[in-house]
Order: structure tokens, then C-alpha cells, then sequence
């Protein structure tokens, strides 16, 4: 037998609900991928496809594209790119820690025999769909298929190296689990300061490409950085929950302890220099600035070592900051026509909710323009939760101010030390588009130039 994966108990009732719908169902597994066992928390089905709507992984022109407007008859006749596209909202929404550990499938024993070469690619572009773009490596590029039979409600798992074309299944343990997981939860603010000249040779790309490039150095000195937890930098071989060694010789207090175990981050970095003295000369179409504060969030199973803990804290900043960039720049398409931009632009910014008995969060991304019902609708479609507005964590993250807007600053006088109010609009990104438009002290600045800059 291959790798345990730890069900959570109330997936079980969710499947018992699938199979008494009557009808096949495919859909991504939700959960934590650990050194010795993985940790399934969640089950969602995949929404039905939609007219018009665009597969993030297909580049072919809009007129050439094919979308099915309703569930096909047969799983093996299902849009692969519609769920890697799926896959890749849900990842989104997900806290660091958490992981789109694979899809699941049911159906009759004939429909699940005749659609396993279409499982496989759906695994496969999911990989493909979670890579791009990302600065970030997954520590694990194994997915797993778990096979749920409508006839006989019996329960298979198998898991597969997306990264090997080659690679086979091999057998996985499913292991329902008859309590929950006790998570412990991980919390920072980062400041964001960034400056990204954009050269020549990518002055043809789209905004999203430049940033997603600009912003490798800053990721990468983000994973080489040093954590404090709650102020101690540990090694990192430690198991992360020292009282969890104690609790084993104090049964009675173990099970007096209810509430959730939550450390407090901070991030060392070093500065991303130069190893030249002299001036560096850019041959440069525009200059990104990128400035405010991001909060990360993060859960970790009770036995995690502080090598995890970074792990999964430095994908939340990474995931968020990604996230963002790409949320406005699918808005920017969307909204304003070609050639016409804005001097300021603000990210959406980020709020959580509750996942349903659990102590586990996701989240989602909200413009300042967006109804709270715009986002609990969402939040049910790419999801499959049903939650109140009033139950949404709205207070992590703020957006800018008036007083931010009217900063007397511009592109030459910000330097790399100042970080002015931007603690009062957590994260927010921002266009100006000519040479001598001021910016503010948070958000992304978008300047195009004439001439080399240095």
C-alpha cells in the first residue's frame, strides 16, 4: 500500500449526499500535504460548465473555443480545461497549508472503467493549470484520484507523479478518520516594497507576465528568509507544537484543551541588492511599484516541524501576492477598454470565512465595487459553501484611504526604505501611465518610458 490520506470525518457525509443525488459527479479533493500522510478536509464538486466562459488553460482565439453549456451524459466526455480552471479558482481561495490534493470521481462502475484516461489528464492538467505562472514549487508532486462506485458505494484511492508523463498509479490507503484534525494556525503581516523595471524584450507581454516575472526576486528571497515564531527563531528540524510531547504525560490536560494552538510569524529577509557597485542601466518600457502590507494565513496538522510551518506560510504570501495580480489584471481586461487605463488601481482585498466544522479557513478576494452577495455567491459556486456575509472575516485587510491617495510623491522620489501609510490600505496595487504622475505610498505603480532608465 502507497501514501495514507487522512479523511476528515465529515467527507463521508458528503459523499453519502452525492450518491443519493442519483447522478455522476467529478470534483477536486481539498486538503494538506504532509511528509508520511496527507490530510483530506473537503470534497467539492465541480461546477457545471458555462456559455462563454473562457478556460484559463486554452490560448487558442475566443471564436475557436467550444464550451459546453451543460453536463455531459458521460464523465469521460468532461472538459478536462474546465476543471484544471476550476482547480486553479479553488487554489485561490485557499489558505497556505492547503492544497488541491487531487479530484475525485463517481459513477457507475462502466462510466469509471471508460473515463480513466480522461481522469488521468484531468490530474495532469491540474499540475500544469497550479504551475504556471507560480514562483513557488510544491514540495510534492504527487496527485491523487479517489473512485467512489455509485453501484456498490465502494471507496478506492490511487495516486499518480504528475510530473513524470510516464509515471503510473499506485494504490493509497483512504483512511477515514473518526474525529477531526487539530490544526494549529499560522498569522503574519508582510510589508511589500518592491520595484520592477519591466525591459524591452517584454514589452509585448501582457501586465500579468511582466509582474509574475518581477516578482521572482522577491519571492525567492521571501523562501531564503529566516521565520520568528512568536518572536524565537527555532531550528527548523523541531516539531512546531512543543506541548504536544507534554501533553502525552498529561492526559487530563490534553483533554481540557479546546481552543486552537495560533503562533504569530515574522519574516527576516535580506535585501534584494545588486552585486555590481556602479549604477545598473535598464533598457526599460515602464517601472512596476509595488508597496502596502499582505496578510498571510496559514494551518498545519498538530505534528508539523517548523521546516513546514515556513513552508506553508511562505506559499500563503506567495499565493496571495499572485492572486492579486491576477484577479486585477482579469478585471482590467474585462472592464476597460483597450488602451485606456487608470491612474490608480486597487487590489481586492482579502477576508476569510469559517469552513463548516472545522477550525480550518479559506478565503476570497473582494473589490472595493463588489456586494458582499457577490462574494458568498462565488464563495458557493467554486466552493460549495453556504455562508452568511455577516460570517465573512472582513477586518484582516483595509482599503486605502483618501489620505493615501493624495501623498505628494512620485515615481522618482519613492526610495526602496520608505513604506509611508501604506499599513493603512494592506495591499493595493495602482497604474500611472505617462512620466510625471505622482503615486501613492501602497500599491503598483505602472509607468511607461520613453527613453533607458536607470
Amino acid at each position: 500500500m502507497g501514501k495514507t490520506i487522512l479523511a476528515d470525518e465529515s467527507i463521508q457525509s458528503y459523499i453519502t449526499e452525492l450518491l443519493n443525488k442519483g447522478q455522476w459527479q467529478l470534483g477536486l479533493i481539498i486538503g494538506h500535504f504532509a511528509q508520511q500522510k496527507d490530510f483530506a478536509v473537503r470534497l467539492i464538486c465541480s461546477p457545471e460548465p458555462v456559455e462563454d466562459e473562457a478556460s484559463e488553460e486554452d490560448e487558442e482565439p475566443k471564436e475557436k473555443k467550444i464550451k459546453t453549456p451543460q453536463k455531459p451524459e458521460n464523465m469521460a466526455d468532461s472538459d478536462e480545461r474546465w476543471i484544471a480552471t476550476h482547480a486553479r479558482q479553488v487554489n485561490r481561495m485557499l489558505p497556505g497549508g492547503l492544497d488541491v490534493l487531487g479530484i475525485f470521481a463517481l459513477s457507475p462502475p462502466n462510466m469509471m472503467q471508460s473515463a480513466q484516461t480522461k481522469l488521468r489528464q484531468i490530474l495532469y492538467l491540474i499540475h500544469k493549470s497550479l504551475s504556471k505562472g507560480q514562483t513557488l514549487a510544491n514540495s510534492t508532486t504527487e496527485r491523487h484520484l479517489l473512485q467512489i462506485c455509485s453501484t456498490t458505494r465502494k471507496i478506492t484511492c490511487r495516486s499518480i507523479d504528475v510530473a513524470d508523463q510516464k509515471s503510473a498509479f499506485k494504490p493509497a490507503d483512504w483512511k477515514p478518520q473518526s474525529g477531526s484534525e487539530k490544526w494549529i494556525k499560522l498569522k503574519t503581516d508582510i510589508n511589500v516594497d518592491l520595484k520592477i523595471n519591466v525591459p524591452v524584450k517584454q514589452q509585448n507581454q501582457n501586465m500579468l507576465k511582466q509582474i509574475q516575472q518581477g516578482l521572482v526576486p522577491y519571492c525567492d528571497s521571501i523562501c531564503k528568509g529566516i521565520i520568528a515564531i512568536n518572536g524565537e527563531v527555532r531550528d527548523v528540524t523541531e516539531v512546531l507544537d512543543q506541548s504536544a510531547s507534554e501533553s502525552k504525560r498529561s492526559k487530563g490536560r490534553d483533554k481540557g484543551q479546546t481552543s486552537q494552538l495560533i503562533h504569530n510569524i515574522d519574516f527576516y529577509t535580506q535585501p534584494i541588492s545588486k552585486e555590481k557597485n556602479e549604477p545598473e542601466v535598464y533598457d526599460s518600457v515602464c517601472k512596476l511599484v509595488i508597496q502596502g502590507v499582505t496578510h498571510g494565513r496559514a494551518f498545519v496538522h498538530s505534528k508539523s516541524l517548523v521546516s513546514e510551518a515556513k513552508q506553508a506560510i511562505t506559499t500563503d504570501i506567495i499565493r496571495s501576492i499572485h492572486a492579486r495580480c491576477e484577479l486585477l489584471c482579469e478585471d482590467i481586461e474585462v472592464v476597460e477598454e483597450e488602451g485606456i487605463k487608470k491612474e490608480l488601481y486597487d487590489t481586492p482585498v482579502r477576508v476569510f470565512g469559517k469552513l463548516h466544522g472545522s477550525n480550518l479557513d479559506f478565503c476570497d478576494y473582494k473589490f472595493q465595487d463588489e456586494k458582499l452577495e457577490e462574494v458568498t455567491d462565488r464563495i458557493k459556486e467554486l466552493l460549495d459553501i453556504t455562508i452568511d456575509p455577516d460570517d465573512l472575516e472582513l477586518d484582516c485587510e483595509q482599503v486605502p484611504c483618501e489620505e493615501d491617495w493624495s501623498k505628494d510623491k512620485s515615481l522618482d522620489t519613492v526610495d526602496d526604505s520608505s513604506s509611508g501609510d501604506s499599513k493603512k490600505s494592506r495591499f493595493n496595487m495602482l497604474t500611472a501611465v505617462g512620466g510625471g504622475i505622482a503615486v501613492v505610498a501602497a500599491g503598483l505603480s505602472y509607468m511607461l518610458f520613453g527613453d533607458s532608465q536607470t
